[in-house]
């Protein structure tokens, strides 16, 4: 397969609702993915230009739910910062990351099992008033 064929395919990726590709070939292999955008972020609102961006301490798999499968916390939720947002996945152990702040739930940015790095955007969360 030369350059050309696998620029014409990224390109039919691009234009596609796929989100992944892979390709097997005698002398190739080829594995695409697109960057999981999430389907609980919401549209920029005035009032999330205050908003405090929650960064991932580490890196490893973000786990969105609790272990009965529900989320830790949804988009409009009020949240303190006693509250665990979700849990970072990393050396088989799980790492529970809590709010920073007082405040609602602007933009959850990560899918569930997303893998995640360091200083990586999770939760946008606009400050109580």
């Amino acid at each position: 397969m030369d350059t050309k064929q696998v620029t014409d395919l990224l390109a039919v990726l691009a234009k596609s609702e796929f989100a992944e590709i892979e390709l097997k070939d005698a002398d190739l292999y080829l594995h695409v993915k697109r960057a999981a955008v999430s389907q609980n972020s919401t549209a920029p609102t005035p009032e999330q230009s205050s908003a405090k961006t929650v960064n991932s301490p580490m890196v490893g798999i973000v786990h969105l739910l609790d272990d009965t499968k529900q989320p830790f916390v949804k988009v409009g939720q009020k949240v303190t910062t006693e509250d665990t947002l979700a849990q970072i996945e990393s050396m088989k152990l799980f790492n529970d990351i809590k709010s920073p702040i007082d405040g609602t739930v602007t933009a959850i940015t990560v899918s569930d099992g997303q893998g995640v790095e360091f200083a990586m955007p999770l939760f946008e969360i606009s400050e109580a008033d």
